[in-house]
């Protein structure tokens, strides 16, 4: 029993963090990022947390630490070539995002690059394949950092299409906005926030999810306790309390 409940615990502890990281980057974003240049407080809470980052990253938290654990090489040529793609899309698409002036709508946009986007892609999927075909040593070489940013990328854009989708309709409120930016869908979400999100969520999960685990997940639970009273608790409380004044 008590192991189930250490667990919630690092969860909810995991949540807490998070929560707290997303609305620091949201917060230093606006003031420094977008213009008018101002600190907002960017949550829909009083205090400093942002839920929708704390459920983000321990969705992918709980979803991609085995996958991630695992090591995905170039050998196998189906990781070979989800990578080439990954690489080659990113790249064509940054370089359209910043030699055009225009603003595409994500359907807008595939209308009119995507049979280019295509051809780049086979191409290069076709090199990729010779070099590691030729050169041995490039057989071995990990990718799993590419396959954990993809799959990053879809999810977070999930969350954030369907996030918005929910605090639109049940709270009407309009937190954010995509109508004027390029490659969006349906306002919802964009390729500028969609690609952040992947790097950020990578970086987290690569750099500070191991040093979490290292120094307050695997540490006492006394630690923990106090960790989670700290931060937990007053999270808590502040969503306990908009709710009611939602209710109210």
């Amino acid at each position: 029993m008590m192991k189930i409940v250490n667990k919630i615990r690092d969860s909810y502890l995991i949540f807490c963090i998070y929560a707290l990281i997303g609305w620091l980057y949201e917060v230093l974003w606006m003031r420094f990022v977008v213009p008018p240049f101002k600190w907002i407080n960017r949550g829909v809470l009083i205090g400093p947390f942002l839920p929708i980052y704390g459920f983000g990253m321990l969705i992918l938290w709980i979803l991609l630490k085995k996958i991630k654990i695992k090591k995905h090489t170039t050998n196998n040529y189906l990781y070979l070539i989800i990578s080439t793609i990954v690489i080659t899309t990113f790249i064509f698409i940054t370089i359209i995002e910043y030699t055009t002036p225009k603003i595409y709508h994500v359907d807008i946009f595939f209308k009119k690059y995507g049979i280019i986007l295509i051809i780049c892609n086979i191409i290069f999927i076709g090199l990729s394949y010779l070099i590691v075909k030729i050169n041995k040593k490039l057989r071995r070489v990990d990718i799993t950092w590419i396959l954990i940013f993809l799959l990053i990328w879809i999810i977070t854009t999930l969350i954030e299409y369907v996030s918005h989708y929910m605090i639109e309709t049940y709270s009407n409120k309009l937190l954010w906005d995509y109508t004027k930016d390029f490659l969006n869908i349906n306002r919802r979400v964009n390729w500028d926030a969609s690609r952040n999100f992947a790097i950020g969520g990578t970086f987290l999960l690569y750099f500070i999810q191991p040093k979490i685990d290292k120094y307050i997940i695997q540490n006492k639970n006394v630690i923990k306790n106090i960790i989670t009273i700290v931060i937990g608790i007053p999270m808590l409380l502040d969503l306990i309390f908009h709710v009611i004044l939602k209710i109210v």
